[in-house]
């Protein structure tokens, strides 16, 4: 059975596994062992199990890691959402998933029937993951350079992790920060750039122009008024067909942004799963939207975006998320002037100069 997360869990668990840790009950490697098990052609997994974004940003380190130890060696641990995005992918051997924090599952006995000795920890709720997977059997942690950890003694890269309040803190693109435990290895990176193999970007692009309006917080949600006026003109400048995505929860945006509308757009928030929205991504003529999962994705597919960005730190900046060794002309990004200003701050003329000069360039991205 899976343990609730009810009040005093984390301190709980924590201290029983700091103590047996300083005690030498459990005993993690360095990372001369963890380098060592390389050798032996241990498995590693990738883990990212909190937001879309966070696990697609993953890929070039998961690229990286397939190349030099074989797809067969390579692990993917994310949210049970979003499985079915890495199923079949070809540089992958296991897709495990969580539901969430201290909703595990059957991970523990899938690890310990299919061991992986090491994993690169990306983004997890760490509290209470990283005991968890020791116990599926993992040995060597490996952990994002640019974040602190509850379990500095457990990891064998502790050295590089920045501790808050540095000057270089949640610094740094996450694509190059993922890589860098694979550096920490050995191993150089192969890629620095977002794909996922299965959704092929098609040579013939379609009429359509995905809108994405939603976004994980209000300060991050540009104005219906001007996703409504932005549809419109891309509509009649550009004879393109409008098409307003998101998950359930934002149908009801997509509706009032379709309803304030003079052009026809069509509503497939709520209707489409995350493959479905990748293969229409991989056709469209772009994807215009805040900084949210499905971006990452659109970027991945190789469709041509336009993106808005309304950090309130760095770690949620153009700098550690926006578009990476992507040609400028097809991935384009605005961001607001300071950390903390809410999007409404990015005027409609900034972002349609932007999607009329991506959709003037008239022909595919290379990637």
């Amino acid at each position: 059975m899976e343990p609730m997360n009810f009040p005093g869990l984390d301190p709980a668990w924590n201290t029983f596994h700091h103590a047996a840790h300083a005690l030498g009950l459990m005993r993690t490697w360095s990372l001369e062992e963890t380098r060592a098990a390389l050798g032996r052609h241990e498995k590693v997994l990738v883990v990212a199990t909190t937001a879309l974004g966070d696990s697609l940003l993953t890929t070039p380190l998961v690229e990286t890691l397939s190349e030099y130890l074989g797809w067969d060696r390579i692990s993917l641990l994310v949210r049970k959402p979003y499985v079915d995005l890495y199923q079949n992918d070809p540089r992958v051997h296991r897709v495990f998933s969580v539901r969430g924090k201290y909703r595990w599952e059957n991970l523990r006995a899938e690890l310990q029937s299919d061991p992986h000795r090491i994993a690169l920890l990306a983004n997890l709720t760490e509290p209470d993951l990283i005991p968890y997977l020791w116990h599926g059997g993992v040995r060597g942690f490996l952990r994002y350079r640019t974040r602190w950890t509850r379990y500095p003694k457990w990891i064998a890269n502790a050295s590089m992790l920045r501790q808050p309040g540095t000057a270089e803190y949640a610094t740094g693109h996450a694509i190059e920060n993922n890589l860098a435990m694979a550096e920490a290895l050995g191993l150089a990176a192969t890629t620095h750039r977002l794909e996922l193999p299965r959704f092929k970007r098609e040579q013939k692009r379609g009429g359509d122009v995905l809108i994405h309006p939603g976004a994980s917080r209000e300060i991050k949600r540009w104005p219906v008024e001007n996703w409504a006026r932005l549809g419109d003109s891309v509509a009649e400048t550009f004879g393109a067909e409008i098409v307003l995505t998101g998950d359930r929860r934002e149908s009801s945006l997509a509706e009032e942004i379709a309803g304030k509308m003079k052009s026809p757009a069509q509503i497939v928030a709520g209707k489409w799963s995350l493959p479905m929205l990748a293969k229409e991504q991989a056709g469209a003529l772009a994807f215009l939207s805040g900084d949210t999962g499905p971006y990452h994705l659109a970027l991945a597919v190789g469709c041509p975006t336009v993106t808005l960005f309304a950090p309130t730190d760095r770690g949620s900046s153009m700098e550690a998320c926006g578009p990476h060794q992507a040609d400028p002309h097809f991935h384009r990004a605005i961001q607001t002037a300071k950390l903390g200003d809410d999007i409404r701050t990015i005027s409609f003329e900034q972002v349609w100069s932007e999607v009329k000069a991506l959709l003037q360039a008239g022909v595919s991205p290379s990637a």
